[in-house]
């Protein structure tokens, strides 16, 4: 179980939220296992340095292990970093939301009941690609009270890299008496420039206070300083900028107006309330030229700490065990290999049961649609009251990734006729309906339309083991080979436009040539009658190709070409293939990534009996999403809806829609918006309710349901005039800030918060995401 406890050095403010209660015993986890709430607002993107600081510390436990010796522990990086507020450009799920443990060395001492707890960390990560030890020093002398809502504590901590004798990052937090001071300097801050934050704060509980922040960037000869001064009390809070003006925020959680944005949701059993965990994988140590090393491997492959060298394959590594409160290995054989072959498995539902659903769709030729430009994805859905589907923003692509914007010809809705995909049926994505392709079959619709069947896929990972796999597999649209792969990432220049055969890039009209695969083991070889694997992780090379900096993943691949033959050639009479062929006729088809990341290749372990531990895949639930309780709050036009969702293991349940609103205003906004203030938020929260807040797993034709309950979620208020603020008294005044001369460097043996030497520790982990493991 995940701790996600408050902590003294929490600043963000809480707010409380109802639930009704159900069948599980009271002392289940569904009912124990805490919630917390992070009040997302302008500020937030700065004073989240503070909630991911709070969230590292706490996930060491240095409090609960209090003179027992220096230990290991693993830190998510991926949860702490969710703590820290910021705009995003999408929703992100599956691999870039599996673990990714970065470790700690702790040290946490106490002289006495009546002495401060002292605790020293060494902990490994990577900022901007270079591993960094962060040497951290807490002294904690005082718990949170009502009437010091921080505590008494004092952090501070420098990281340096192995190259570096000075600290890329510096910085202090410190409270008492109702204050907290926080100051940071970070050379890696901004995108790589340098920046400066600081800020202070007074509170009285959660019921009033103030503070202000300033922070200041600089990068590539430009710089820029964002201040904010603030107050709140009970029922509003107040934020001026001093440029802008100032906005006036709700406090009241059940302000329909408010939002909330869930990052992590846990799952359970309906009967018992326990959690449910799946096999995704487990702790490792491994050794490296005599030097012990922590990692983590799993259904999405290897995660080691920051600067570590990773396991060769078919080297020795010892699984960790946690069992009676103590730690014992196992011995187990990595093997690796440089890509990933992924099966989808055909699943099918009808138009009329995705209503309303976001579908992202590619239209090559818009001519008869309404819409208006060509080779564009589209955000569209499917609309039972009108039976016609619905455009309603574009997708924009650039070398950082993707984000959405509106229509560029309308500000309105665009409607357009099921008859436009008469030909060759409509393929598309959807993060709702199991977080893959779609294909809604209308070049055969059903009688009536809404009939018409919808094909979504259920995905698992193909080890080398595996009874089923095909001896050939081929390939028409998006088809890599080793040489094509070096050509596109090996070039100086951009004279070679893909990694892919060129007479396949985005091929989406009939071919009479596809290309064919062979299979060694799980690998993909070959496409050009080579035997060469069809592999590239030079992390290098495709730092040079950002578009591609999450690796290349080819088109779908089939094993029997009949599954994507589409037609004759009327020249020849040869068998013609087409790429969206596969997706209406194809019951299993595949792909395969390759890249420089850990899910683009494939790891796994081999038991004592040289037999494969199959990790489990997500598993697809279903979600009937609730009626809407007073017009359209709180799910929208989701309300009613019917989403497949994919759970990941504790605290992962992906494919909920979002949407995007200002960071400043928490109003509606593009996400791809030239402001930079895009927020990207969950659409709507599953509610914590054990009538309304379930989801249904399906197998062997038995449908089990699970309870599902949110963990951690960012609250954003619901704004009111400026007026209203004022009105209730709150005004804004600048704070005294921190400074510079405050900083201290733990690794410094001068200063008078030296940790002292590192510790070597090579005993098994004993905290992992703050749960104390033996």
């Amino acid at each position: 179980m995940i701790d996600r406890s408050p902590t003294a050095m929490a600043v963000l403010l809480a707010l409380a939220s109802g639930g009704a209660l159900a069948a599980p015993p009271a002392g289940s986890a569904y009912f124990t296992d805490p919630q917390q709430s992070q009040v997302q607002d302008a500020t937030s993107q700065s004073i989240g340095q503070v909630n991911m600081i709070t969230c590292v510390v706490s996930s060491m436990r240095p409090d609960a292990l209090v003179n027992q010796g220096p230990y290991n522990a693993l830190i998510d990086q991926n949860v702490c970093n969710a703590a820290k507020s910021g705009p995003a450009s999408g929703s992100s799920a599956g691999a870039t939301q599996a673990p990714n443990y970065m470790t700690a060395v702790v040290n946490s001492t106490r002289a006495s009941n009546s002495d401060p707890m002292i605790a020293s960390a060494w902990i490994s990560i990577n900022q901007q690609g270079t591993p960094v030890t962060v040497y951290a020093h807490i002294t904690a002398t005082e718990a949170p009270s009502a009437s010091n809502p921080y505590g008494a504590f004092r952090l501070d901590y420098c990281g340096k890299s192995a190259a570096s004798t000075s600290c890329l990052m510096n910085g202090y937090m410190q409270a008492g008496n109702g204050q907290l001071s926080y100051y940071e300097t970070d050379q890696g801050g901004g995108g790589g420039g340098n920046q400066t934050t600081a800020l202070a704060l007074s509170s009285i509980g959660t019921s009033s206070g103030s503070g202000s922040i300033n922070v200041a960037q600089s990068q590539n000869g430009q710089s820029q300083t964002q201040s904010f001064d603030f107050a709140y009390d009970a029922s509003y809070f107040y934020r001026a900028d001093g440029s802008s003006g100032a906005e006036c925020f709700s406090r009241d959680a059940s302000d329909p107006a408010t939002l909330f944005s869930v990052g992590q949701y846990g799952l359970y059993d309906a009967t018992s309330g326990n959690e449910l965990e799946l096999n995704s994988g487990f702790p490792i140590q491994y050794t490296v030229s005599g030097q012990n090393y922590q990692g983590y491997v799993g259904y999405y492959g290897l995660s080691t700490q920051p600067g570590a060298p990773a396991p060769a394959t078919d080297t020795t590594v010892k699984k960790v065990d946690y069992q009676n409160g103590a730690a014992t290995t196992a011995s187990y054989t990595l093997v690796t290999n440089g890509g990933v072959l992924t099966r989808f498995t055909r699943e099918s539902t009808t138009l009329k049961l995705i209503d309303q659903i976001q579908l992202q769709v590619f239209i090559n030729d818009p001519t008869g649609s309404g819409l208006a430009d060509q080779n564009t994805t589209y955000l569209m859905n499917w609309d039972e009251a009108s039976q016609q589907f619905v455009a309603t923003g574009e997708m924009q692509c650039a070398a950082n990734g993707c984000q959405t914007g509106p229509l560029s010809n309308s500000s309105t809705p665009i409607a357009i006729s099921p008859s436009f995909w008469s030909v060759s049926g409509l393929q598309g994505w959807s993060p709702s309906l199991g977080g893959g392709n779609v294909f809604i079959a209308l070049n055969n619709p059903g009688q009536p339309l809404d009939a018409t069947v919808v094909t979504y896929y259920q995905q698992d990972l193909v080890y080398p083991d595996d009874a089923g796999l095909p001896s050939a597999l081929y390939c028409v649209s998006n088809c890599p080979t080793a040489a094509t792969l070096q050509a596109f990432l090996g070039q100086s220049g951009n004279s070679v436009t893909s990694p892919f055969v060129t007479a396949t890039f985005n091929a989406w009209q009939p071919t009479t040539t596809p290309v064919a695969y062979a299979l060694s083991g799980n690998v993909l070889v070959g496409g050009d009658g080579s035997s060469t694997p069809v592999i590239d992780s030079n992390a290098a090379a495709y730092q040079s190709q950002p578009q591609f900096g999450n690796g290349v993943m080819s088109g779908h691949l089939v094993a029997n070409l009949a599954d994507a033959q589409c037609g004759t050639d009327p020249n020849t009479s040869a068998p013609q293939y087409c790429d969206w062929t596969i997706m209406s006729s194809a019951a299993v088809y595949y792909q395969w990534q390759t890249g420089p990341n850990s899910w683009n290749r494939f790891t796994a372990v081999k038991d004592a009996s040289n037999a494969f531990v199959h990790f489990d895949p997500p598993m697809q639930v279903t979600f009937n999403v609730p009626a809407n309780t007073t017009g359209s709050v709180p799910y929208g036009n989701y309300a009613g809806t019917t989403m497949i969702l994919q759970y990941g293991g504790f605290g992962n349940l992906w494919g909920i829609p979002g949407t995007c609103v200002s960071s400043v205003t928490n109003q509606p906004l593009a996400c791809n918006d030239p402001s930079g203030n895009a927020l990207y938020v969950s659409a709507f929260q599953i509610p914590f309710d054990a009538t309304q807040g379930l989801v249904t797993a399906s197998a062997n034709g038995v449908k089990t349901p699970y309870l599902v309950k949110w963990l951690d979620r960012q609250i954003l208020l619901a704004q009111k005039p400026a007026s209203t603020c004022t009105g209730a008294g709150l005004t804004t005044s600048p704070a005294t800030l921190p400074g510079a001369s405050g900083l201290e460097d733990p690794s410094d043996p001068s200063s008078s918060v030296y940790n002292g030497v590192q510790p070597t520790v090579s005993s098994a982990p004993r905290v992992i995401q703050g749960e104390v493991m033996y």
